[in-house]
């Protein structure tokens, strides 16, 4: 994708940037503790192709000769967020295998299911404290993301705002649409109980 090209189209990478990413912090918020270790791991692997779309499309606006520093410092923040739920994504699958009666890892220890109990333990509060953690780093960028936004807002001509709206507003129903929240035991009917909530810009 040549550099005209991604200039020309900005408002659009940057609305898939941001819709996704809302989306991907939306499902975060998610209450994992909710679901089984399988159904954990396919949620955060959902997740993990929801942050790499917002990624690719950050880097797609950071081509453009207006970027600013700080959409180089949120295209990696999002990488950041991405590599954590990657490493919590590998942490529970340890736990899963672990946990398994016949998995490969048990038949090669060859030990019982009660055995790996302590283990698999392990690897899931490792999960857990990286959850922990993510979420105290996304409550802290609620203000800085907003701010980003204001920026484009206010740098912008009126008609790559509109570009930006109608795509946001688009992109948004189509991640919502893709990645449904999987179906809890005691799911409230606002899933989107964050700070992360949008508003308009």
């Amino acid at each position: 994708m040549t550099t005209v090209h991604s200039h020309l189209n900005r408002p659009i990478h940057l609305a898939r940037r941001d819709a996704f990413y809302e989306r991907g912090i939306e499902m975060l918020y998610l209450p994992l503790q909710e679901m089984d270790t399988n159904t954990r791991i396919i949620h955060l692997h959902r997740v993990m192709t929801v942050l790499e779309t917002a990624r690719k499309h950050a880097f797609f606006a950071s081509r453009s000769p207006n970027l600013c520093s700080r959409e180089s410092d949120f295209l990696h923040f999002l990488e950041l967020i991405h590599d954590n739920v990657q490493s919590m994504h590998s942490m529970m699958g340890h736990q899963a295998h672990l946990e398994a009666a016949e998995s490969f890892l048990s038949q090669f220890l060859n030990t019982t299911r009660e055995q790996c109990q302590l283990p698999a333990m392990h690897y899931r509060r490792r999960a857990e404290d990286l959850m922990n953690g993510l979420w105290q780093l996304l409550r802290l960028s609620h203000a800085p993301y907003r701010s980003l936004q204001k920026e484009f807002s206010e740098s912008s001509a009126d008609d790559e705002k509109e570009r930006y709206q109608k795509a946001f507003t688009s992109f948004r129903e189509e991640s919502a649409s893709r990645f449904p929240a999987p179906m809890l035991a005691h799911a409230h009917p606002n899933e989107s109980t964050h700070p992360q909530n949008r508003s308009s810009t």
